[in-house]
């Protein structure tokens, strides 16, 4: 997600719910992240967009800071969303899928409240997006960015990512 955005010129403030702002993914890849997720409280973000694997979305989950700011994206029908286990383990533990089709990995489709939409690779609804896992994460992005940026920039993005779209 953050490489697809900073492509298409987006501003992107990477988070971490941790003290630390070096994260270890559930593949042993480590990420840094920009701030912490206290000082994104006072901002108004265009979309919160949450990450998948396991322990991360665990974490995630634990976060009051970043369910308060989900809450507000909600409330204020701003844009947010998840991939992986994210959708199932964060979003909908929150309460955040209510009344929402979506889709999570096909481990933690029990977790759903609806698992309707679950076999889609990309499920957008009303404001919320999420994707089946780390195999649709360039779709996952581009739906994020052609919904934002529009379908020109969407289009641009993939293009030059030698993308057929």
């Amino acid at each position: 997600i953050v490489d697809v955005f900073r492509r298409a010129g987006v501003t992107v403030d990477l988070a971490s719910v941790e003290e630390s702002l070096e994260v270890m993914s559930s593949h042993q890849v480590t990420v840094i992240a920009d701030m912490r997720i206290a000082d994104c409280m006072d901002e108004s973000y265009d979309l919160i967009a949450l990450p998948g694997g396991i322990p991360g979305v665990n974490n995630l989950q634990k976060s009051e800071l970043l369910k308060k700011l989900l809450e507000k994206q909600n409330r204020e029908d701003k844009l947010y969303g998840g991939i992986c286990a994210a959708p199932a383990v964060v979003l909908e533990h929150h309460g955040l899928l209510e009344g929402k089709n979506a889709t999570c990995h096909p481990g933690f489709v029990e977790r759903l409240q609806s698992a309707e939409y679950a076999g889609e690779a990309v499920v957008f609804h009303k404001n919320c997006v999420t994707g089946k896992g780390a195999g649709v994460s360039i779709d996952f992005a581009l739906e994020l960015l052609g919904i934002l940026m529009g379908e020109e920039k969407k289009r641009e993005v993939a293009k030059g990512m030698a993308l057929d779209i």
